[in-house]
């Protein structure tokens, strides 16, 4: 069976938890069967991303577009929301839209797999059976935006995505033929928004890092995150106002660590005692070795935290909300804490030799439960009990 796959942001650098997800499905799909994968470029994208994409996709036939410049670009933020309105596509889904891939398309038989979110803007119009991986429920974190939004052009624009996403999410749902998310909450909001269950949960998982040895550091914390996603941004910001002074006071350091990060971020970041704004980090092995612990104050977002699991991966005990910690399930290697200073005293209260045993069991989560290996097991299966692979071949590791 000819399988396309279509990918609306290109997978490398593996700057946030979006690509690394991406990613690992896309190889996991190349060492199963032969694929045609359409992708659009990221504006810096570069030729030798490119080519290195098709290195690690051996046997796949990547052909890559750029996306579609807005047609009335030259009337602004107004023209930009006329059109995207026009088209039924949220704005930021219509930054990542491709006409030309779209148009080729429709010359495609066979299956077809939409990862991500944006990528439901192409379920429609073509003769491809698509099944669409979703990794959130729009509806729900756009929602999530009006009460994060501040002010009335905020708010009001927050409003205007709502619907739009919400619209845009129920088209796409009723074009494809069927659909997964990544956590039991996640199915939980599809079913009670849309009036449909998923039809499998593929959970995120993360890569174990290879070459990697612990060394951490007395007190030292870290958090990771994209300084561009606004609810990373609110958290983080809420739990230096409420919970980091007792930290702070205590000895603690904290780094923040990811991408996004711009001149006025950092500038309203660095009057805080002990913190060190590092940005983004190519990698992350130097910076998780020394980090005692990692905090996640995340108090908005849906599904699995690619974040989360990378700690974990790296044998980091992770202080979190419960927002931070959906679809993991309960272990040692986490604590969870409802408001900031409650996850401030958690910290404080956590000894050597239960942070110790807090690391040991990360790892042992992450290889028995986040795997590559597991998610390969799951993505393969899952996929082949609806008919959207052909004759497989054994999965032989990562």
């Amino acid at each position: 069976m000819d399988l396309t796959v279509v990918v609306t942001f290109f997978p490398l650098p593996q700057d946030r938890g979006d690509p690394i997800r991406v990613l690992m499905m896309l190889r996991t799909l190349a060492r199963v069967q032969p694929y045609t994968l359409f992708v659009v470029r990221r504006p810096e994208t570069t030729p030798e991303q490119v080519t290195q994409l098709r290195a690690l996709l051996p046997g796949v036939t990547v052909r890559d577009f750029s996306a579609s410049p807005y047609r009335l670009n030259r009337l602004g933020p107004l023209g930009r929301y006329q059109e995207s309105l026009r088209d039924g596509l949220p704005p930021w889904v219509r930054t990542r839209y491709s006409q030309d891939l779209h148009e080729a398309l429709r010359t495609r038989t066979g299956a077809g797999l939409a990862i991500g979110e944006a990528a439901g803007a192409y379920v429609r119009d073509t003769s491809l059976r698509w099944h669409w991986d979703k990794a959130n429920v729009l509806a729900t974190s756009s929602r999530q935006d009006i009460d994060e939004a501040a002010g009335v052009a905020h708010h009001l624009r927050a409003h205007y995505l709502a619907r739009i996403s919400t619209r845009f999410e129920e088209q796409a749902l009723a074009n494809a033929t069927t659909v997964s998310v990544t956590s039991e909450e996640e199915a939980t909001r599809l079913a009670r928004t849309y009036g449909r269950t998923p039809d499998f949960i593929l959970p995120s998982c993360v890569p174990q890092p290879d070459g990697y040895a612990p060394r951490p550091l007395d007190r030292r914390l870290v958090w990771l995150s994209s300084f561009s996603y606004q609810s990373n941004l609110l958290g983080l910001r809420r739990f230096l106002a409420e919970g980091w002074p007792q930290l702070s006071r205590a000895g603690f350091t904290l780094e923040l660590v990811g991408s996004g990060l711009t001149d006025s971020v950092r500038d309203s970041l660095t009057g805080h005692e002990g913190l060190e704004v590092v940005g983004w980090a190519p990698d992350l092995r130097p910076v998780l070795a020394r980090a005692r612990a990692a905090v996640v104050p995340l108090w908005s977002g849906a599904g699995v935290k690619l974040k989360t699991l990378t700690l974990l991966a790296h044998a980091v005990p992770v202080f979190s909300t419960p927002v931070g910690l959906e679809g993991v399930p309960p272990t040692d290697a986490v604590r969870a804490a409802d408001t900031p200073e409650g996850l401030a005293a958690a910290l404080l209260a956590a000894d050597s030799a239960q942070l110790d045993r807090m690391a040991t069991e990360a790892r042992r989560l992450v290889r028995e439960r986040f795997s590559e290996a597991h998610f390969a097991d799951q993505l393969v299966g899952s996929l082949g009990r609806y008919g959207m692979l052909g004759e497989t071949v054994p999965h032989e590791g990562p």
